[in-house]
């Protein structure tokens, strides 16, 4: 089958994005915005609070990019982009809803995949999920036309919310489309699982489980693989038991 190849211009609406499908390949002209982990917790903060009017930038129709960039600042006034690569958007998993369902974002942009649970999210609010390609960040800084603001430059560069201009932003493949369908669930139910099972199984974790952080624990850290794994106190017993009976065995 050809891969298709689509443009689309923010704001975007649910018609330029109905006909997107798994592995198709996407470019953007117009507005994003880059989300990083302290910008995501603090959008879900003033929406949970009821403070929408807080946010000082509008996002129905944009590209939300997950991204820390690298910028430098030019002489005299303003900002260019050195470096805009996509981040790894499993950790933004808990914060992903709400911002759906108050914020409209027309794309969101990324790397990996997201939690089983959030498509649903996805397809109710007609977002779809882009897959960034790992190492173009030096070719999609150069699709930057504009740096347009900086929000919450508290956050420190990487952080903080940058609105930037793009032409032919890309390229940019579908990852989740508007039916829900998933590329990484394709990859994962066709082949990691089965070339994986034994790992799961040594390590005593359940094969199902999607593997993410949380921002406010330190990654690698015990409290990360916990919550990451969701390994319940059970589980862990299994595989103690497990690790018995091998032992007794041999």
């Amino acid at each position: 089958m050809d891969r298709r190849e689509f443009h689309l211009t923010t704001p975007i609406n649910a018609a330029q994005t109905k006909d997107l499908r798994l592995d198709d390949i996407v470019y953007i002209d117009g507005t994003i915005f880059t989300i990083r982990d302290w910008s995501h917790q603090r959008l879900a903060q003033l929406l949970q609070a009821g403070k929408k009017e807080d946010i000082p930038f509008q996002l129905p129709g944009m590209g939300i990019l997950h991204c820390g960039p690298i910028m430098r600042q030019k002489e005299g006034k303003g900002w260019e982009v050195v470096s805009v690569g996509p981040t790894s958007s499993s950790r933004f998993s808990p914060f992903i809803p709400i911002l759906l369902k108050g914020l409209a974002p027309g794309v969101m942009i990324g790397k990996g995949h997201l939690d089983e649970k959030i498509i649903g999210d996805l397809v109710r609010e007609k977002c779809v999920f882009l897959q960034g390609v790992g190492g173009c960040a030096a070719l999609y800084a150069s699709q930057i036309q504009k740096v347009r603001n900086c929000y919450w430059p508290e956050f420190g560069m990487v952080d903080a919310v940058w609105e930037f201009e793009v032409k032919n932003f890309g390229p940019l493949s579908v990852e989740i489309d508007r039916k829900g369908n998933s590329s990484y669930r394709l990859l994962r139910e066709r082949e990691l699982l089965k070339n994986l099972s034994q790992v799961y199984e040594s390590a005593g974790l359940p094969q199902q489980a999607d593997y993410i952080w949380w921002p406010k624990v330190s990654p690698g850290s015990k409290e990360a693989f916990a919550y990451a794994t969701e390994v319940s106190k059970e589980s862990l017993k299994q595989k103690k038991r497990r690790s018995s009976r091998r032992k007794a065995a041999s």
